[in-house]
């Protein structure tokens, strides 16, 4: 019985401490603290579709020469002139033919803000097929921070089987 009176005495003086500490703790005073800043912040978030560069045309399409060197050349220019374009270079364009990246020699821009890219037989190292007859589809997208338009510009090359002049047609992305 002494273990049992010995708890209960010391948790009846356990419990009058704590009333005393909590009796004897200093009180809360009030504050005439406020918020009241009128400072307001404000943005504009603006979102943007990426667009590829768009194909104006050809200065150059013929067949390949024999000994290698450049069969077309594909003039091009930036959808518009506004932001983020605005501050786009020849380097934003990313070159595919099928999985296969190329980087063809790009002149540009002219006073119209349009780039010329020389599109090669080293360029496409096999991919070219014989020099009698070719198809070739070369894929352009914007880059831009770190992303990449969702669109695509293609630059169609077919030379016909053995004779007849090559055709160089575009295919707009948006």
């Amino acid at each position: 019985m002494t273990g049992r009176r010995g708890r209960r005495v010391l948790a009846g003086v356990a419990g009058a401490a704590l009333l005393l500490g909590v009796g004897m703790a200093p009180t809360v005073h009030m504050t005439e603290a406020a918020f009241d800043d009128t400072d307001h912040a404000r943005t504009t978030i603006t979102a943007l579709r990426l667009a590829p560069p768009q194909v104006t045309g050809f200065s150059s399409c013929i067949r390949p020469p024999l000994l290698g060197g450049s069969f077309m050349k594909i003039v091009f220019q930036w959808p518009n002139a506004a932001a983020p374009y605005s501050t786009m270079t020849s380097s934003n364009v990313q070159w595919r033919v099928g999985t296969t990246a190329i980087s063809p020699t790009v002149t540009g821009p002219d006073a119209q803000g349009r780039y010329t890219a020389d599109i090669t037989t080293g360029l496409l190292s096999g991919l070219l097929g014989s020099l009698l007859g070719a198809d070739v589809v070369l894929e352009m997208r914007t880059t831009y921070s770190g992303w990449t338009s969702p669109g695509v510009t293609t630059a169609t090359y077919n030379a016909p089987l053995l004779a007849g002049a090559p055709t160089c047609t575009p295919a707009n992305g948006a």
